[in-house]
């Protein structure tokens, strides 16, 4: 069994995965989310289903970017617990879980309608950027074509020259930029915020490769550096 923290956004949810189906599962919205709140939802996510923190094969977070805040705080609970009960800790990137839900979606449309298609997840950096990166379908795969960015909307527009489909928070606040963009696709609602489950199903994948990220030296994958706020 994998548990799973995404705490990258205001949306914070905890998981309990096993072959993939989903055993347990709780989320929260809030803006300042602490550490004895993750701790609560993990005791409870573990409680739904009469387990152990013990009975946990490896704890998965993502690892940003997001909120510097919320990385800080969930990398912090990880590795707490790896420590604790001597298991390994996986790491996601936020924009690689995003697209990965980006993708389930899409696998309701035909092959035809996939094909040439991509994926931009983006995410809040404050002060009018964004974290993003893109993903191409290849053969029913995503496949990551850029790094991991920061830049205004306006950057992020001019990358966009296929048909892409836009996922991540604050897309539902972006709709007018992208009103004469025919080949933009934008998700709305919820569906646009990180969630535990792409960052256990990735971390799956890690977990039979034996990709463990170093509890001594992994920090969160911040992208842009933090900027202290003067009155």
């Amino acid at each position: 069994m994998i548990l799973a923290l995404d705490t990258s956004t205001d949306l914070c949810s905890v998981i309990v995965i096993a072959n993939e189906k989903t055993k347990s599962k709780i989320k929260t919205h809030s803006k300042q989310i602490h550490a004895e709140k993750i701790v609560f939802m993990i005791e409870q996510v573990l409680g739904n289903i009469n387990k152990q923190i013990s009975d946990i094969s490896s704890v998965a977070v993502s690892i940003g970017p997001g909120s510097f805040t919320g990385l800080r705080i969930g990398l912090s609970v990880a590795k707490g617990l790896c420590y604790a009960i001597n298991k390994p800790l996986i790491t996601v990137p936020t924009l690689d879980a995003l697209a990965l839900k980006a993708f389930d979606i899409c696998k309701l449309l035909s092959k035809y309608e996939r094909q040439n298609l991509y994926i931009c997840p983006i995410l809040d950096a404050k002060q009018n950027d964004f974290y993003y990166s893109i993903y191409k379908f290849e053969n029913d795969k995503i496949n990551r074509i850029t790094g991991y960015q920061v830049g205004t909307i306006d950057e992020i527009k001019n990358k966009l020259a296929n048909k892409t489909i836009l996922i991540g928070e604050l897309v539902d606040n972006l709709l007018e930029n992208f009103y004469n963009q025919d080949d933009v696709i934008l998700l709305e609602g919820e569906i646009n915020y990180p969630d535990a489950y792409y960052v256990a199903k990735i971390a799956k994948e890690k977990y039979a490769k034996g990709e463990f990220a170093d509890l001594d030296s992994t920090e969160p994958l911040y992208i842009k550096e933090f900027v202290i706020k003067t009155k």
